[in-house]
């Protein structure tokens, strides 16, 4: 019988040799090194390694699964394993991030901040690099610790992206370039921060999982509510019992409180609750839900607030019409949550729809983002046009969707639709063209099989 590890190299050695292909075509179209970023930290990493690593297949897991290996009886030996997983695994993937921004089309990757955030990848790799495989308890608490502080950069490298895009954008209109690359563009950065949703989320639930004071104040600054530990059904990032009405009450709850200190007035946000008594749980990750309603609830907020503003005034007054209400509705089906949000904030044109999509479009004004109203949760950072495209990544990443149904002159109608059972693998980056990362991002459902046990979880690659 073959061995199944080492027709895998065989593959892995073909997608490097593919992957060096691609590069060296990219790099002509874009006069892109991937030699440049230092010279690879000044000979540390190389070239020939890095393409062959970020080849390599990425793993997609299931919250369910996450779930039970951070919950194992035997905690540290599985926080071993984990830690052996994550290893190697999280070398791939940053590996393909650092290959990608190398290699990105129209010579967006030659933008200095996109470099930076290149260099950026390439010394979280040679941590890792100098870092052994864990094999006992002390390793693997050095392994964590390396770990936290990853999570901590968690606004730098969307900040220099959005500078870098902003760069090049301005570069682009100059020489008039045509739709199709400005489409190209938002494509390449759809990947990016999918992928970085994923090695984000691989991280925290990690450091999470470990229990430690350290890892909770870490989280307490990091996200917008710190983790309840005082839910036996919360293990590290993902909650078996997560309770919608409540965690939409508390983004509510912020989301007003901002809008009053800024706009000095706010819409009531009225929460309908329309789950069944009986309905089962839902699993899933509290602080994603939190940034996806967040920007969900500022947009209608922002815009029935400046809607009214524009309504006729009342006589004799300077007083204008009363804010229409905001309506959340929370719904349990089979398969899906759904949570619709509802304004009257008089509604997006057609014509423009598939704007706020875009990471260079921004339904805000620039005193918005000097303030907490303006701030990006996912991010940490005030980025123009960051949020929406952010929140249906959230959304999409474990195999929900986030759609927007306008009335135009009335209001919008926002459906966000979450998987509620927790079976949804990580929704990985597509096959793409020119990224030697991503060159088969989703392996097949045996191949990802093989990399597991059924009780003992992740093993070392």
């Amino acid at each position: 019988m073959s061995d199944p590890n080492k027709k895998e190299e065989v593959s892995f050695s073909s997608l490097a040799a593919a992957a060096a292909n691609t590069s060296s075509s990219s790099a002509t179209a874009t006069g892109t090194s991937l030699d440049d970023p230092e010279n690879l930290l000044q000979g540390r990493i190389d070239s020939d390694e890095l393409q062959a690593l970020a080849s390599q297949r990425p793993t997609p897991l299931r919250l369910a699964d996450m779930y039970k290996y951070g919950a194992a009886p035997d905690m540290m030996t599985q926080r071993i394993r984990n830690a052996q997983f994550l290893h190697r695994e999280l070398q791939i993937r940053i590996a393909q991030r650092a290959v990608d921004l190398l290699t990105l089309p129209h010579g967006l990757s030659e933008v200095a901040p996109i470099r930076q955030v290149a260099t950026v990848y390439l010394e979280y790799l040679q941590k890792f690099l100098q870092m052994p495989v864990p094999s006992n308890a002390e390793e693997e608490s050095a392994f964590t610790d390396m770990l936290q502080t990853l999570v901590l950069d968690r606004t730098s490298i969307p900040m220099d992206i959005s500078r870098g895009v902003a760069a090049w954008r301005e570069a682009a209109q100059e020489k008039d370039f045509p739709k199709k690359r400005l489409q190209e563009m938002e494509d390449a950065l759809y990947r990016f921060f999918t992928a970085r949703v994923g090695l984000r989320f691989l991280t925290e639930h990690h450091v999470l999982c470990s229990g430690r004071d350290s890892s909770r104040q870490l989280f307490a600054r990091t996200h917008m509510f710190p983790p309840d530990h005082t839910n036996d059904h919360v293990t590290g990032c993902i909650q078996t019992n997560c309770d919608l009405v409540k965690e939409v009450s508390r983004v509510a709850a912020l989301v007003r409180q901002q809008t009053l200190e800024h706009y000095g007035t706010c819409p009531d946000i009225d929460v309908v609750d329309c789950i069944r008594e009986d309905s089962s749980d839902f699993t899933y990750v509290p602080h994603h839900l939190q940034y996806m309603l967040s920007e969900l609830l500022k947009n209608s907020c922002r815009a029935t607030v400046n809607h009214t503003a524009t309504l006729e005034w009342t006589e004799g007054g300077h007083n204008p019409k009363v804010l229409p209400p905001i309506r959340v509705v929370v719904v349990k089906g089979e398969e899906d949550v759904t949570i619709k949000i509802a304004d009257k904030g008089g509604g997006i044109p057609r014509s423009l729809i598939t704007n706020i999509w875009k990471f260079a479009h921004s339904t805000a004004d620039e005193s918005e983002l000097n303030g907490d109203f303006g701030m990006v949760e996912a991010t940490g950072a005030r980025i123009r046009g960051f949020g929406l495209p952010l929140a249906r990544i959230y959304a999409r990443y474990f195999g929900g969707e986030l759609t927007l149904k306008s009335t135009e002159g009335y209001g919008l109608d926002s459906y966000l639709h979450l998987p509620r059972l927790g079976s949804s693998c990580e929704n990985l980056p597509v096959r793409v063209r020119d990224s030697p990362g991503e060159l088969d991002s989703m392996p097949p459902p045996r191949t990802a099989a093989r990399r597991f046990s059924t009780t003992a979880g992740p093993k070392q690659q």
